[in-house]
């Protein structure tokens, strides 16, 4: 039987020489400003309103709320925004998978590019001072760059949690729903662009995030960007190409980015309940995900739930489960917390469930899975997917020959 708590302490003291080692992970496409909430406090508002449409939002968050469904979701109610902000208390923070991912990094002393054109007063003031961007052909501190455009529309976050009541309701888990009322697109840094292809040989991974922004947008205009921005990045020693895929309002929409950048991405990695939209068939989880992986063409599938992640590779597995523990430990710490931090192991209280049956490797396919330290009613349900895929990337993303060191407990 596995002793999980002596896992994730393990983990944390190799944390130092990951870092040590780390080299530089490219984080786009997407950005924003999240103001969050609690769903319980701002429900009354919304089912008491007057305004209809305040009453259909409301009920449209109790559904997936009592469901247990997370995840994001598009509302065509344009005035909603100036309506929220004049009725409920939010709490503002940086938002979108590439900057979380560079938030995480660069808390942790891992370099850090990220991907931000829409360098808005609000935009900038939720950056931690020490994140990197481009400007004027160097990666610049955020402390030391000004805004230049204007604010854009936020993406409002609804929070709640397992055990509490939600109108009549005890939910059953925490989670957020994440409310967009446009489709605010890609990033497109043209700064970014040109001096992440003159870095890339000094980069072990990028992320790509935000297509699920575009909606019914220039999809196709998205895609030419980034097959141009992956084309810059082609190097001697191929980058790791991660992309998280997130929900999206129709399945068309995600299925046109998984054609359009299949050949392009080597890595992907998505939500359990994202995983289930997309391989609905009742495959067992190593089989689908390595169908998944073999139909796009990728050297490696992560699939990240409440209390276990798992994954299929044809790299090597050990360093796959050291990746999956890193990705686990991060994101525990950070639901302890409710912010980013630096954990030293699990959380006393982390609960620890067997993880789904490991399975034999498959051709070139390995099936790699780990239990996560599960905190039912955590600080905080708000970027623990993508703290964990930051986390992941940091392991994935070390050079072989470092990795192999640390692995064997060899590192100085």
């Amino acid at each position: 039987m596995v002793d999980w708590a002596s896992e994730y302490h393990q983990a944390a003291l190799r944390l130092d020489d990951l870092v040590a080692r780390a080299r530089l992970t490219l984080c786009g496409l997407s950005a924003c400003v999240d103001a969050t909430c609690s769903l319980h406090d701002a429900l009354p508002a919304l089912l008491g309103a007057s305004n209809p449409q305040a009453v259909a939002f409301g009920e449209l968050l109790l559904a997936r709320a009592t469901a247990g469904i997370g995840g994001e979701v598009r509302v065509d109610w344009p005035d909603g925004p100036d309506w929220l902000d004049r009725r409920l208390a939010f709490r503002h923070a940086l938002g979108g998978t590439g900057p979380h991912a560079a938030r995480v990094l660069t808390h942790l002393g891992a370099p850090a590019l990220l991907a931000l054109a829409t360098r808005s007063p609000e935009q900038m003031a939720v950056l931690e001072p020490r994140m990197r961007l481009a400007h004027a052909g160097r990666a610049i501190a955020v402390a030391d760059l000004s805004p230049i455009r204007p604010n854009v529309t936020k993406i409002y976050i609804f929070e709640f949690t397992a055990g509490r009541l939600l109108g009549a309701a005890r939910l059953a888990r925490s989670s957020r729903i994440i409310v967009r009322f446009n489709d605010p697109g890609l990033e497109d840094d043209t700064e970014f662009a040109a001096l992440s292809a003159r870095l890339a040989a000094q980069a072990g991974a990028a992320v790509l995030s935000g297509y699920n922004g575009i909606g019914g947008g220039d999809m196709r205009g998205a895609l030419t960007l980034t097959r141009s921005l992956i084309a810059g990045w082609q190097c001697h020693e191929p980058l790791l190409i991660h992309l998280e895929l997130a929900g999206y309002d129709r399945a068309a929409y995600r299925d046109a980015v998984l054609e359009g950048l299949a050949g392009q991405i080597t890595s992907l990695g998505l939500s359990l309940s994202e995983y289930e939209a997309l391989m609905p068939a009742p495959a067992p989880l190593a089989d689908g995900m390595s169908a998944l992986a073999q139909r796009l063409g990728l050297r490696r599938v992560c699939v990240h739930a409440d209390n276990w992640a798992a994954a299929v590779t044809t790299g090597d597995a050990d360093r796959e489960r050291q990746a999956l523990i890193t990705g686990c430990l991060l994101a525990g710490g950070r639901a302890a917390s409710g912010t980013v931090a630096r954990p030293t192991g699990a959380h006393p209280d982390a609960q620890f469930e067997a993880p789904p049956a490991p399975a034999a490797p498959t051709g070139n396919w390995q099936f790699v899975c780990v239990s996560a330290p599960y905190l039912p009613s955590p600080a905080t349900t708000l970027g623990l997917g993508d703290t964990f895929m930051a986390g992941c990337l940091l392991v994935l993303g070390q050079g072989a020959s470092e990795q192999d060191k640390i692995e064997r407990g060899t590192s100085a």
